[in-house]
Parts: structure tokens; sequence; C-alpha cells
């Protein structure tokens, strides 16, 4: 089982870098402010460590890192099939024929889910995560607004960023009203992660891992945050 979970934690990864490819092929940098396409490198990263530790039965990453990368991944995609306007129609499929929006905004958003749902060990997330989470979204706020102040003229990724259309005050605005979203997303998360029995609920590939082990040996054996939260 354990190859299986590898290979499709490995094919995420080819997805995230399907999504990215105009900046790492094509030398796009202006790409790199887009929320999205951070979060598809990251994404890359973090399931090139889950994939390979599944192959080989090594330790996985730790809690936190995987659920703030689902935690990510579910804002990219909330956020684009409810902010954001829809894909243009005619977009040319780019694999399996997929368009770069399906990939990036529902398709690969779902599949990290499923991965943090079904094949993730659990009850290593604690609250205070959520807020840690929080304070990615946050400086990409603060990024884009010095970015408008460094450059100007150039372009805001996304119209609820946009300080030259929002003012100051409704820029404020959008800052808590999305971050109160995201802390409670985080929250949710961080939630279901504490509900589900320990082990991955499909195989237990990953038994050899610290972070896998039994609830009696992983203090010895795991990390604090490998460890499960208390309840």
């Amino acid at each position: 089982m354990h190859v299986v979970v590898g290979l499709f934690r490995l094919f995420l990864v080819v997805l995230a870098l399907v999504g990215t490819r105009a900046i790492w092929r094509d030398g796009d940098v202006e790409g790199l402010i887009y929320f999205t396409n951070q979060t598809g490198f990251l994404i890359a990263v973090v399931f090139t460590w889950a994939g390979v530790a599944s192959l080989l039965r090594r330790r996985q990453p730790p809690g936190w890192l995987k659920g703030g990368v689902t935690l990510f991944a579910a804002i990219t995609g909330l956020v684009a099939n409810l902010v954001l306007a829809p894909e243009d129609p005619d977009a040319p499929a780019v694999l399996l024929g997929l368009t770069d929006g399906q990939i990036e905004h529902e398709l690969l958003p779902l599949a990290v889910f499923v991965d943090f749902l079904l094949l993730d060990a659990h009850r290593r997330l604690r609250g205070l995560d959520a807020a840690r989470w929080l304070l990615y979204p946050l400086a990409y706020f603060a990024f884009t607004t010095i970015r408008g102040f460094v450059s100007p003229g150039s372009e805001y990724p996304y119209g609820f960023v946009d300080l030259d259309a929002l003012g100051w005050t409704g820029l404020l605005v959008n800052v808590v009203l999305y971050g109160a979203g995201f802390l409670v997303l985080g929250l949710v998360i961080v939630g279901i992660d504490r509900l589900l029995p320990t082990g991955p609920a499909v195989g237990r590939y990953t038994d050899r891992s610290p972070a896998a082990a039994s609830p009696e040996t992983r203090g010895a054996a795991g990390s604090p945050d490998d460890a499960p939260a208390s309840r």
C-alpha cells in the first residue's frame, strides 16, 4: 500500500508543477505574485517529501506543515470558486483533458484534502496551529500591499487586495474578513484531525515511521510535532 500512496503523492507533485510551469519552465517570475502559484510550489515541495517518505517508509512531514498545506490548498480552491471570475470557457486543456484552472483550483485542492483525510496520521494538530497558519495569508496581504508601494502601476494579483480600488478602509476590512474566514477554516481542519483515528484511514503504510507509531510508543520515538494533541 505504501507504494500506491507514494505514487499518488508524487502525482500531486506533477499536478502542482504543471500548474506552475510558466514560472519554473518559462521564467515568468511575475507569476510568483499569485497565492495560487506560491501554494503550488509549497505543495510540490511538501508532497515530494511525503511521497518519497511513503515509498521508502521514512518519517513523514510534520503534522503542522502538512496541515498548513492542506489549508492553503483549500483557500486556493475556495477563493477561486467563490470570489474570482470563472476561467475562460475556451481555456485549453493541458493535462488529462483538464485546463490550468481545473487542475489548480479544483483537482489539486480536492486531492490534497483527500490525502490529508485518508492518508495522513491524525491527532497531531493543535488549535494553535490554525493561528500559526494564518501568518502566511497575513504576510501575503502585507506583501501585495508593499509591492504596490514599491512598484507603482503594477497590477494587484486579486481584486480583494487591490489597495488602489479599495482604499485603506476597504483593504483592512478584507484583511479582517478573509483572515477570520481562514482562521475558521484552519480550526475546521484541526477539528477534523482530532476527530479521526490516529492512524491513516487507508492502510498502515507508515507503521515504521515514528510519526505513525502507536500512541504508547510515539512519546518515546516521535517528535513533539508528530505527537497527537491532547484531548
